[in-house]
């Protein structure tokens, strides 16, 4: 018997802790919280396409219309 399903099940429970933890951060500690929850929950631990609510967020914040440091702060997120 092999602990493959035992460590892929923990290693989703972990994953999905931390995008809880990640996302309660954002709420408190964040000028851009509604992007960081957004991030947060389009490049979540669970395998499946984002919503489309969350990517549209996250394309607006990085339109030609945004303030350059917010469309910045936008692609630094992402590249966490």
């Amino acid at each position: 018997m092999s602990g493959g399903g035992t460590q892929k099940s923990l290693r989703k429970a972990l994953g999905a802790i931390k995008d809880t933890t990640t996302v309660s951060l954002a709420e408190v500690n964040s000028d851009y919280n509604e992007l960081d929850i957004n991030i947060v929950k389009a490049t979540n631990h669970v395998e499946r396409p984002a919503k489309e609510r969350h990517i549209r967020a996250i394309f607006a914040a990085i339109s030609a219309t945004r303030p350059r440091p917010d469309v910045a702060y936008c692609i630094h997120a992402l590249a966490r």
